[in-house]
């Protein structure tokens, strides 16, 4: 009975709630406490019964359990068994194989009793069989297995043969080279139950959350519902956090906080730069090698690589010199500072940790912001549901994963944008309202910080400065202290980046990026706008596949045969699909002409289609389109992705309040609802598999590929 324990635990579990939640609804009566009792009592069932099915196999039959101890096959070519620990040692890439002779039973599972090396993750287990339906020779591959450290359910391999087995072969591969070492095989042994807890708490949450947003309290206006909505968009935002964080410390393995706080040496911006700054450099203080001095064409990278000239990748090689096109936000703001007081280098992993944090807590508090300023009476359901959204689609999930100097950019940029947005947001230069001179200056510091962080945002820093000048019209008693804050904060920040510039390559508007030692030699890149159709297509509506295995959502780059050079960074961080197809609201930019007739005056429609579509439709296009020439990668999504998603949010909580039709309300309701089952299903789980990745180059996570598998999977 030890194969059900989790069945009990779960029960025990579901009973306790279910008395806290009936006692709760004796003294405040209400539909949504016994609406939780009756989901988690279906959610339970599900969990032990459809979800587990291969358990219930050996309750309706009598199969033989037959055990092979690791002695058995000690004599085998190839083995390496171990008297004194009675195992089987197996090393590296080495494929062991074991033959099971006369089993003559019929086989429902094999189980491999396997331990594992200090550095090994697992192993694969590959199976083949004889059975009364072919009895001559191996039916090849009939199942193949994940086996991975701390899931016992993953040793056993679920087996539908015909009839008797007569024998059985069994080769057994560490994943990425590691150590295992082998007890046992053993046949027809009982499979415990695994009960998925996130699966079951998901089911409760989101059931609960559905029918609230649709009958229940959540149907109300967030302007009735302030302080619900505003508990409810914080668990959210705190839950993405927490996960965040989880990832991270996850990914260090058996590394602490305590040891990586302490780096000795780092990188071109937690190092290199910090350095040079520290010695009132602009340059980086490593000089270049004599070969790449003296080469004819330092920007080709197959020439540099024919000659085994020795260079420091993805550096900004300028006469002589090496620079850094990266950000300096991140650097004088947390490298350099950490370096000062500790004189350590601050790890990418915390940078990009500390920067998403606050770039998750700015997203709430924008996209919040934008609800409670224009959009009062929206649902207090729909507007959660599109919080949920926006923060699994925001793209920052693909530097977290993935946490270096590249990301830590990226980041450092998601952060200053999206504090930038709220006080914008705040300030009243958008829509009517006063000015608030304190969250105007704010803003324009936020934006300017922001170009500093990663010079590619400057568009909307141009977008905001647009509106700024627009809305001096508002203070006519206080208009130039107003322009001050407005504009002085950014045009500070903005001196200092041409000064930069200026010093580093003689130009007050060249970044360097053009001189990177990288994939491609970028000072002779010719455009062609059919590089930037490829971008536009995989980031926004590359469509994603869908299989009954690990990955079970993925999605394939597609070059829509156009004849030249994109870079697609696969080996890195993968692909994945397209925004519409990530988050389904984005749909509703199809319906923004509809949204602008709701509009009395053509005045008001021309302002309303600047305010949303520059900063939501037209920079992040811009931005996609300009990727033309340093190639696709996934991490670039948390530039334009969740700004895309607030327009697209607008113009859906526009129509829903611009609307008397019941039906077509409850039709948006539904729609917001399925939309976020949907983003958590899609990218959520493109997430997870970008960030804790098992795949070819990348067999890191094995445990987290056979949970995300099993998770749907109930049949296996």
């Amino acid at each position: 009975m030890g194969a059900y324990h989790g069945a009990s635990a779960l029960a025990g579990a579901v009973s306790a709630a279910a008395f806290v939640l009936c006692w709760i609804n004796k003294r405040r009566p209400g539909k949504t406490a016994a609406f939780a009792v009756k989901v988690m009592l279906i959610a339970s069932v599900l969990e032990v019964t459809l979800f587990n099915l291969p358990v219930y196999r050996f309750c309706m039959s009598d199969r033989t359990e037959m055990r092979f101890s690791a002695d058995r096959f000690s004599a085998a070519r190839g083995v390496k068994y171990r008297p004194d620990e009675e195992d089987i040692l197996i090393t590296g890439d080495s494929s062991v194989e074991f033959t099971l002779e006369g089993v003559n039973c019929e086989v429902g599972t094999v189980y491999a009793d396997i331990s594992f090396g200090p550095e090994t993750k697992g192993a694969m287990m590959y199976i083949d069989a004889k059975d009364e339906t072919q009895t001559s020779v191996y039916r090849v591959d009939v199942a193949e297995q994940k086996i991975v450290v701390g899931r016992k359910g993953s040793h056993y391999a679920d087996l539908q043969l015909s009839g008797k087995v007569s024998d059985l072969r069994i080769r057994l591969v560490p994943i990425n080279g590691g150590e295992i070492s082998l007890k046992a095989l053993a046949v027809n042994v009982q499979p415990p139950m695994e009960i998925s807890w996130l699966r079951f708490i998901l089911i409760v949450i989101l059931s609960c959350f559905i029918r609230s947003a649709a009958e229940g309290v959540l149907r109300q206006g967030c302007d009735k519902q302030k302080k619900l909505c505003s508990a409810l968009a914080a668990c959210i935002t705190l839950t993405a956090c927490i996960t965040a964080f989880i990832v991270t410390d996850y990914k260090l393995g058996d590394r602490k906080w305590s040891e990586i706080l302490k780096q000795t040496e780092g990188d071109q911006m937690s190092q290199e730069l910090v350095e040079a700054f520290e010695h009132g450099s602009t340059r980086l203080l490593e000089e270049p090698s004599e070969e790449l001095l003296s080469a004819d064409d330092p920007y080709d990278r197959r020439l540099r690589e024919s000659e085994g000239i020795d260079i420091k990748w993805d550096h900004v090689y300028y006469k002589g010199h090496y620079y850094s096109y990266y950000g300096t936000a991140p650097v004088i703001l947390v490298f350099m500072p950490y370096h000062l007081l500790t004189g350590y280098f601050l790890p990418h992993e915390a940078a990009v940790l500390l920067f998403a944090l606050i770039g998750m807590i700015g997203l709430t508090f924008a996209y919040m912001s934008m609800v409670r300023r224009f959009f009062p009476d929206t649902p207090a359901g729909i507007v959660l549901a599109g919080l949920a959204v926006i923060q699994t689609v925001s793209g920052i999930w693909f530097s977290i994963g993935r946490p270096l100097f590249y990301e830590t950019a990226i980041s450092a940029g998601f952060a200053f944008l999206t504090w930038a947005f709220y006080f914008m947001i705040t300030s009243g230069a958008l829509g009517g309202g006063s000015i608030s001179l304190k969250r105007t200056a704010a803003a324009s510091l936020l934006f300017g910080g922001a170009v500093l962080a990663r010079p590619t945002l400057v568009l909307y820093c141009l977008c905001a400065a647009l509106f700024m000048a627009v809305s001096a019209r508002k203070c006519r008693d206080r208009r130039t202290l107003y322009l001050i804050c407005a504009f002085a904060p950014m045009a500070v920040l903005g001196l200092f980046q041409m000064w930069y510039n200026h010093d580093r390559f003689g130009s007050h508007f060249e970044f360097g990026i053009q001189y990177s030692l990288t994939i491609n030699d970028f000072t002779r890149t010719q455009f062609h706008w059919q590089l930037s159709l490829v971008a536009l297509y995989n980031y926004l509506f590359n469509t994603p596949v869908f299989t009954p295995v690990y990955p079970i959502v993925s999605t394939r780059f597609q070059f829509m045969d156009v004849g030249g050079f994109f870079y697609e960074d696969y080996d890195s961080t993968m692909n994945t699909s397209g925004l519409f197809f990530l988050a389904l609201p984005m749909f509703a930019y199809f319906f923004s002409g509809k949204a602008l007739r709701k509009l009395p005056y053509r005045k008001d429609r021309f302002r309303a289609a600047l305010t949303v579509g520059l900063p939501c439709v037209a920079v992040p296009l811009i931005i996609i389109a300009s990727v033309w020439e340093s190639g696709y990668a996934v991490r670039y999504m948390a530039d334009f992705a969740w700004q895309s998603l607030l327009g697209a949010f607008a113009v859906i909580f526009w129509l829903y309040s611009k609307t008397d039709d019941q039906y077509t309300k409850r039709c948006i309701r539904i729609f917001m609802c399925v939309s976020l089952v949907w983003t958590l299903f899609a990218a959520g789980v493109q997430d997870i598999n970008q960030m804790l990745r098992f795949t070819e180059d990348h067999w890191e996570h094995p445990e987290i590929a056979y949970d995300v598998e099993h998770f749907f999977a109930f049949w296996k």
